[in-house]
């Protein structure tokens, strides 16, 4: 029987074959290990995967952020109008009516003048003076609020506040006297005190009928408020979503390169790099 040179076969199919590696073994390359995105993304591009999968994270968080900053701005604006709908008085700032405190610190400081000459003790004309002074904004709200009801405030309403005013200048007038003043500063003195304490009346009943409540106050604060945060959320959400494009677009050419070096098809390589972006940043893309 003829005998088959095997050993000559072997040696020729072994010159056939180019080495790959320092001892001689074949060593297939990266694309036929599996493919190119799972080499990529095992090795190469592990970082930048990772961090455009974080960004990608940290998007949907600010997004859902967004989402709830924006709902509750629309329910703080829904009840804001619906307060100020109901509103019957001014639109001007509650901020205003911390001015009737110092018209009511006026209105008692004055009466203190006229109060030391009718009570010998000084803690009695203080209460007395303070006492006066309740009595003055308590009637000057009475008035607001038949105001901001529509109706009028009557002459003999305007009359007895006018017989309140005239009590007090002429007990202040009195008081000076008693204490070494002439006529001309006592009548002097209690027509600035019967001045400030008309216009102190006046300015209460004026801030209570133009000013908006305290809980018109509160729900425009809440406004502002809900107002900031959507706004730091959404650019927030811009900053991420920059980064995250960036990230992806390094991705992409880097994936590219990657491909080339590979010898893959150039319209392949392309393809193959778009599709892994979609893949990694689809939410971003979208």
């Amino acid at each position: 029987m003829t005998q088959i040179d095997a050993g000559r076969e072997r040696d020729g199919s072994q010159r056939n074959r180019a080495p790959s590696g320092t001892d001689g073994r074949f060593q297939p390359s990266a694309t036929s290990r599996g493919s190119p995105e799972g080499s990529y993304l095992s090795g190469a591009g592990k970082s930048l995967s990772r961090q455009l999968t974080e960004l990608e994270d940290r998007r949907a968080s600010t997004t859902a952020q967004v989402a709830e900053c924006q709902a509750a701005l629309a329910g703080a604006v829904s009840t804001a109008a619906e307060r100020t709908t109901h509103h019957r008085g001014g639109n001007h700032s509650w901020l205003l009516r911390p001015l009737i405190v110092l018209a009511i610190v006026a209105e008692a400081v004055t009466a203190f003048i006229g109060m030391e000459v009718l009570v010998p003790s000084l803690m009695l004309a203080v209460g007395l003076s303070s006492l006066t002074a309740l009595v003055g904004a308590g009637m000057a709200a009475v008035f607001a609020n038949r105001r901001l009801n529509r109706l009028p405030v009557s002459i003999g309403a305007r009359i007895l506040e006018g017989i309140f005013v005239g009590v007090l200048t002429a007990l202040r007038y009195d008081s000076l006297q008693v204490q070494g003043a002439d006529w001309v500063a006592a009548a002097g003195g209690a027509a600035l005190a019967a001045l400030i304490s008309a216009l102190g009346l006046l300015g209460i009943e004026e801030v209570l009928v133009e000013t908006h409540t305290f809980s018109i106050f509160i729900s425009k604060a809440r406004v502002s408020h809900a107002s900031w945060r959507y706004s730091r959320a959404v650019k927030r959400l811009g900053r991420i979503q920059a980064r995250a494009r960036a990230a992806a677009d390094k991705l992409q050419q880097h994936f590219l390169d990657f491909l080339l070096k590979e010898d893959v098809p150039v319209d392949e390589a392309r393809q193959r790099s778009v599709a892994l972006r979609r893949a990694l940043a689809g939410s971003e893309e979208g």
